[in-house]
């Protein structure tokens, strides 16, 4: 935590865990080129530090279980579910859902109940206050279900979806839409007195090329890769929601920033797993949940709180994390060559779908964001800088 002297122009760092002891000082101007020579680093540099605890005795007899189910059935539902049966795995899903649920509560519940434009009036707002980056994947469907239990009955939830249109995509009928479409209708048929409105952002050639140049790259700044430009991109297009015909009135915006960090939801940790054993993999999520801060929370936050919406980010919640980072690697994710994407990537996660009701979404492989709206080239290397932002 930072507490600024606007007098002295000098900084004080204050420990996120004991909040009152002074640990570092600097004068703003300072501080400044430190942290942009911190955000320049590769993500490799980021951060070194990966003391902790690997205990990968495997006591609990999960891996073996895993590997007798996986090794003939193809099926991945019939997998999800034959995991279920085991008391220890089922034990794992029902307490990640709780937190989960007590996460969610707390996100939806703190807040004035009413919409922007309701936010200053004397009555009562039955219009959506809570709106939900929605791709249809695994991870923002979960929040959606879950957000049912505790957004208000009268009011609709927003699924924001968003789709770029450039020189090598013609349509706005991009992954992600095909995908959120499909998961709305889930979501239509398990909840079906929700008002559920599914909004689609459909953003020209042009139009990003012109908020990019103008407004995205400041927020960004000091992140200026060419995958900091796309998610950035993705992210302040989506919170803006508007088509000149109506504007999402909801204040804040759950979405699924964590999920893959937690629980191994990226192609290096199938990588780490396969070249260096589960010891790699726990090393390697442990690498990732201590970069996030630098690679992701603060340049989401900034794109997302320019249309005045705040970011809520349930998987991040500190109970749920601490629980998840405790986990031995094989009940977060098994990404080994018998569960192919779709299954053991976030396998506990789609676990935790599947209990709770989601079928079609359990099983939905992981697709980037900046490639699922087809903002991104596959062409390019996420982590050279981006023309645009310099």
């Amino acid at each position: 935590m930072y507490e600024l002297d606007v007098v002295k122009n000098m900084l004080n760092l204050y420990s996120w865990e004991t909040s009152i002891q002074v640990f570092n000082t600097y004068h703003v101007d300072d501080w400044l080129k430190l942290a942009q020579i911190q955000q320049s680093l590769p993500d490799e540099e980021l951060n070194d530090d990966l003391e902790g605890t690997f205990d990968l005795n495997e006591e609990d007899g999960i891996i073996k279980v895993i590997e007798e189910i996986t090794q003939n059935e193809k099926n991945k539902l019939i997998i999800l579910e034959r995991l279920l049966l085991n008391n220890f795995i089922f034990k794992t899903v029902t307490d990640i859902t709780s937190l989960l649920e007590k996460s969610v509560r707390v996100r939806v519940d703190t807040q004035p109940k009413r919409c922007k434009n309701c936010i200053k009036s004397e009555v009562s707002c039955s219009h959506c206050t809570t709106g939900i980056l929605f791709s249809g994947g695994l991870d923002c469907t979960i929040l959606s279900l879950i957000a049912d239990k505790y957004v208000p009955k009268d009011q609709p939830i927003d699924l924001i979806n968003v789709a770029f249109k450039t020189k090598n995509n013609d349509s706005y009928d991009v992954p992600d839409r095909i995908t959120g479409r499909q998961s709305f209708e889930e979501l239509k048929r398990i909840c079906s007195s929700r008002k559920w409105i599914f909004r689609e952002v459909n953003v020209p050639k042009e139009d990003l090329e012109e908020y990019q140049s103008s407004i995205i790259g400041d927020l960004v700044y000091p992140r200026r890769t060419i995958l900091d430009e796309s998610l950035g991109s993705a992210l302040w297009f989506a919170a803006r929601w508007d088509d000149e015909l109506d504007l999402s009135p909801c204040r804040i915006l759950l979405i699924g920033s964590g999920a893959d960090e937690l629980y191994g939801g990226y192609m290096r940790h199938r990588q780490s797993l396969k070249r260096r054993g589960w010891l790699g993999l726990s090393q390697e999520l442990l690498k990732d949940w201590k970069r996030i801060s630098y690679r992701n929370l603060a340049r989401d936050n900034r794109v997302i709180c320019d249309h005045g919406r705040q970011p809520r980010m349930p998987y991040l919640d500190e109970d749920h994390v601490n629980y998840v980072l405790k986990l031995k690697p094989w009940l977060k994710c098994f990404p080994s060559e018998n569960l192919e994407c779709g299954l053991g990537d976030k396998l506990m996660l789609r676990l935790v779908a599947l209990h709770i009701g989601l079928k079609n979404s359990a099983t939905l492989p992981k697709r980037a964001l900046q490639f699922g709206s087809r903002i991104a080239n596959k062409k390019e290397k996420g982590s050279d800088l981006s023309k645009t932002f310099i």
